[in-house]
């Protein structure tokens, strides 16, 4: 895969972050554009060089929504603390970890392919309640902000595909600011420690993934396939009748979504 001129402008080269990248810019239905320089997506923040802190000083960075579990985060606890830095996490909320899930399927990549997509048709409700919170927060001015996970993709890229979503970017540039993923990250081995890691960071639900998926179905679980998030908006609208239902369902009204463009959309660039 190849990156775009477009995928450049919106990496940040850290040395301690692999999928770390600006997800604003995106135009609107209505013809404004999202604010660039307040909604940064990254994989796990445990590894971060003072170089990197410096560079994420010197963007304002304010906000850290970190959405791993308890023992991911034990496991590999971020490397930036200041004073002015909130950090916010929360207890899980799905019923089966990936890792879990897995155990269901056939060991071949298309048991892999159907894994991914049911476990997206659950993501949505099973993170609703940490969704929710990062969107009303982020509605509330707590940025600029770092959204991220384990390896930055599967919760991270719900997360952003929703705030998007609020924003009223087309659903095309939704879906594929989550397949940039693919495009993007510089280190296979750090996306797969962090799948094989499971959602607790388990020695024994690493060992579990490896013993039963091939490294080909293991390639479809770590990547961005766009059916992945179609498969999510498809949960939603089947269980909730529409996004705007689900956003409805979850606190975030008009006066949420009205408070979130106000901050972050703008005219469109002449």
């Amino acid at each position: 895969m190849t990156l775009t001129p477009e995928d450049i402008g919106r990496m940040v080269k850290l040395e301690g972050a692999q999928n770390f990248r600006d997800f604003g810019g995106y135009p609107t239905a209505d013809g404004r554009h999202v604010r660039r320089g307040s909604l940064f997506r990254s994989n796990r923040l445990s590894q971060l060089t003072q170089a990197d802190i410096a560079m994420l000083d010197e963007a304002g960075i304010a906000t850290i929504f970190d959405l791993r579990a308890p023992r991911e985060r034990e496991a590999d606890p971020t490397a930036w603390t200041a004073p002015h830095l909130d950090i916010h996490s929360w207890p899980p909320g799905h019923k089966r970890r990936l890792v879990d899930m897995a155990m269901d399927y056939p060991q071949t990549a298309a048991g892999a392919e159907s894994l991914m997509l049911e476990f997206y048709a659950e993501l949505p409700r099973t993170m609703a309640h940490a969704f929710a919170d990062i969107i009303r927060r982020i509605a509330e001015g707590e940025m600029p902000c770092i959204i991220h996970c384990s390896a930055g993709k599967d919760r991270t890229g719900m997360a952003a595909a929703l705030i998007l979503s609020a924003l009223d970017v087309p659903r095309d540039l939704v879906l594929d600011d989550y397949a940039m993923t693919d495009r993007i990250v510089a280190s296979e081995d750090d996306m797969a420690r962090s799948l094989f890691i499971g959602r607790d960071g388990g020695e024994r639900a690493k060992n579990a993934m490896r013993d039963k998926f091939p490294p080909e179905a293991i390639a479809v679980m770590r990547s961005a396939r766009p059916a992945f998030l179609q498969s999510a908006f498809a949960g939603i609208d089947g269980e909730y009748g529409s996004l705007a239902s689900f956003f409805t369902a979850i606190g975030i009204d008009e006066n949420v979504k009205q408070a979130l463009a106000s901050r972050l959309l703008e005219p469109s660039p002449s």
